[in-house]
């Protein structure tokens, strides 16, 4: 076990994890650019891409490339600098580090050498894109980007077609509408999808509708900007197993409760006759 109080020691060397802005630089946090200018080190995804953003907003730190082709050998040397008292702020190229991007591999090295890990909270495209959906946020499931291959992204459909949480998954402009129409030969094309485009930016849109609307809405207009995909959870109802409800029943019973109050509690909880359960029970 290991317990981390993250700011005992001032003096110590850390890592800081530190959000981007997705889009609008104005989304930068007072405590994101307080902590990128007084970071030792900024270790970057794409240090062009982020040397440009961090030179937008006045920030000239030493940078370090750090990315999922230099990952495993990288973090090894940066958390030895962080040992020997060097304070580090991982980005990633727009967004919260981690998320879809190694920082992970340095969070876990620093986690087992018993370096503070400290997480900023901050901008996520697919945080931005769930609370204007219209979709239920709780619960929810993040993807990522999904394999780019028809035949692979089909399991991840059928698992989303049946989840009763809202399921959301990244998606490049140019492979939008073949996504989109693989997920047609799994989910009925009533289902209600978004698909969120450009966050924060001046062409920001949400194209909300059905699979079929909004497949098609994409087939006449050229997708642009990184998507975020939002899908329904699945509000069908459930058909009733009775062996389940059975079996839940004789739980209660080997643990106490009466066959009565059992079943009572079973069927106000399934919302089923209490009297047909009852007679169910007792067949078995």
């Amino acid at each position: 076990m290991q317990i981390q109080t993250s700011y005992k020691d001032d003096q110590q060397g850390k890592l800081y994890l530190v959000p981007t802005p997705i889009g609008n630089l104005e989304d930068i946090t007072i405590r994101a650019k307080k902590v990128l200018e007084s970071a030792d080190y900024i270790a970057a995804e794409d240090t062009r891409t982020s040397g440009l953003m961090l030179d937008r907003i006045g920030i000239h730190n030493k940078m370090v490339a750090f990315h999922k082709f230099n990952s495993k050998e990288k973090a090894p040397e940066l958390v030895k600098m962080m040992q020997e008292g060097a304070v580090i702020a991982e980005i990633s190229d727009a967004g919260m580090p981690v998320i879809s991007d190694p920082g992970y591999i340095l969070v876990e090295e620093c986690i087992k050498a018993n370096v503070p890990v400290v997480p900023l909270p901050g901008a996520s495209a697919f945080a931005t894109a769930l609370i204007a959906s219209g979709f239920d946020a709780q619960p929810f499931t993040y993807y990522g980007f999904l394999p780019r291959k028809a035949s692979q992204q089909k399991g991840y459909f059928q698992e989303m077609n049946q989840a009763r949480a809202t399921s959301i998954f990244y998606e490049a402009p140019h492979r939008l509408v073949k996504t989109l129409e693989t997920m047609g030969e799994v989910f009925d094309p009533s289902r209600q999808i978004v698909c969120a485009r450009e966050l924060t930016k001046i062409h920001e849109e949400f194209a909300r509708g059905t699979l079929a609307e909004v497949t098609d809405h994409f087939k006449a207009v050229d997708p642009r900007g990184e998507f975020v995909v939002l899908v329904s959870p699945n509000t069908a109802e459930k058909e009733l197993d009775w062996n389940d409800l059975i079996a839940e029943v004789k739980d209660k019973v080997d643990s106490g409760v009466s066959k009565k109050d059992a079943i009572k509690e079973v069927a106000k909880k399934h919302q089923v006759s209490k009297n047909e359960l009852y007679d169910r029970y007792h067949q078995q």
